[in-house]
């Protein structure tokens, strides 16, 4: 838990604080998928949300970041728990992605944003961490 609150820290001041790649890989993966709900709630909260809302602000060029808890959850959020993918999010093949500005956008930064952010890999995170198949 205590580590936890240091990378919660660590991520929660700056505009822009990213994680520092780690060379243990599957352990990052682990330490997600040990936290409880109420800790993932904090690093959603605290880490992802602030650092993922400014660059889609910066993306589509907006005073203020436009983005809450169901802008990836989906409307329904709290009555499924914020569990992802979630089924009212558009449906995406990994066999055909989307193309266009939005999803090249998706792709290269903010996957790879949210490894970062929430200590996994590209191997456990992908567009169809949050879109179903």
């Amino acid at each position: 838990m205590t580590r936890w609150l240091s990378v919660l820290f660590l991520f929660s001041c700056g505009p822009h604080a990213v994680a520092q790649p780690s060379h243990q890989e599957p352990e990052r993966r682990d330490a997600w998928a040990k936290l409880s709900f109420e800790e993932r709630h904090g690093v959603m909260t605290f880490t992802v949300l602030p650092n993922i809302a400014r660059t889609w602000r910066d993306f589509r060029h907006t005073a203020d970041p436009e983005m809450t808890c169901r802008t990836c959850h989906g409307q329904d959020a709290e009555s499924v728990d914020y569990r992802m993918p979630n089924p009212s999010l558009a449906k995406i093949d990994p066999a055909h992605p989307p193309a266009g500005p939005v999803a090249a956008f998706m792709k290269e930064k903010m996957v790879p944003e949210m490894i970062e952010l929430v200590g996994t890999t590209p191997q456990h995170f992908s567009c169809n961490s949050g879109h179903p198949k």
